[in-house]
């Protein structure tokens, strides 16, 4: 497999953890409240898992397109609480680039997309609205950040639903089960992180969840080698022309039929 650097990023706690891996070993992580301020000062990357939104609703029909791929991966993953509902991109800019308030934004969500806005969506608003800003701004990027999520990760990787979850001990067992698919000792690396962790500023937030979502992602954006499956296998695209799609790896795709 060629030699990539790539990082997995999860939003944990209002900031951004990224987990940085070269040849499939790790090598950095960081805490940074500033996303582009991670990337200038990790650029070139061949590759980014990232778990916020990427590819959002504007209309009827990209709201179709959108909960589509969320559908598949609440279906796959049996957890239909850890997918939330996305935004609409205006009010995802507002958030970001204005600091709107959640019942101006739930207001404008129900305007644009005839849907309310849950205070968990509202919450990650900002980031969403930080990537969507950046991928619109640089095509180049469209192919290199792209949007994944943890637990379709440790599906791809354990090739079952996991059974409990990742708030308790047998949670994060689970998932250290589902990591030691790819990588030997996860506990050790687990540990390794979370000591880098304890001297890194603006890292009080991150819990040990956030910490194995994000080793999920780059883990699974190394395995990936740049060709990632999808859910769903031939997405659409927005109204920006960003892919509506969660990338993930697996030995073989997971396949699993819309509940109707």
């Amino acid at each position: 497999m060629e030699r990539r650097t790539v990082a997995g990023v999860d939003w944990a706690g209002g900031t951004w953890l990224a987990i940085v891996f070269d040849g499939g070993s790790y090598s950095d992580c960081v805490v940074e409240g500033d996303f582009r301020r991670f990337w200038e000062q990790h650029r070139p990357l061949d590759h980014v898992f990232i778990d916020v939104p990427i590819g959002l609703p504007e209309d009827d029909e990209t709201v179709i397109e959108r909960e589509t791929v969320d559908s598949l991966a609440r279906s796959i993953t049996g957890r239909p609480s850890s997918v939330f509902p996305v935004p609409s991109r205006t009010v995802a800019k507002e958030v970001y680039e204005n600091g709107a308030q959640y019942d101006e934004a739930a207001k404008q969500n129900e305007s644009d997309i005839g849907k309310g806005l849950s205070s968990q969506s509202y919450h990650i608003t900002d980031g969403i609205g930080e990537i969507d800003a950046i991928l619109r701004g640089d095509e180049q990027l469209k192919g290199v950040i792209l949007e994944s999520h943890p637990e379709v990760c440790f599906r791809g990787f354990l090739g079952r639903e996991l059974q409990h979850s990742k708030k308790t001990a047998a949670g994060v067992g689970e998932r250290l089960e589902a990591l030691g698919e790819l990588v030997d000792e996860p506990g050790a690396l687990l540990r390794r992180v979370t000591d880098d962790l304890a001297s890194t500023p603006g890292a009080d937030g991150v819990e040990i969840d956030d910490v194995l979502d994000a080793l999920a992602l780059g883990i699974a954006a190394h395995e990936a080698a740049g060709d990632p499956r999808t859910l769903p296998e031939n997405p659409e695209t927005d109204r920006a022309r960003l892919p509506m799609q969660m990338a993930y790896w697996a030995r073989e795709p997971i396949h699993e039929e819309l509940e109707p």
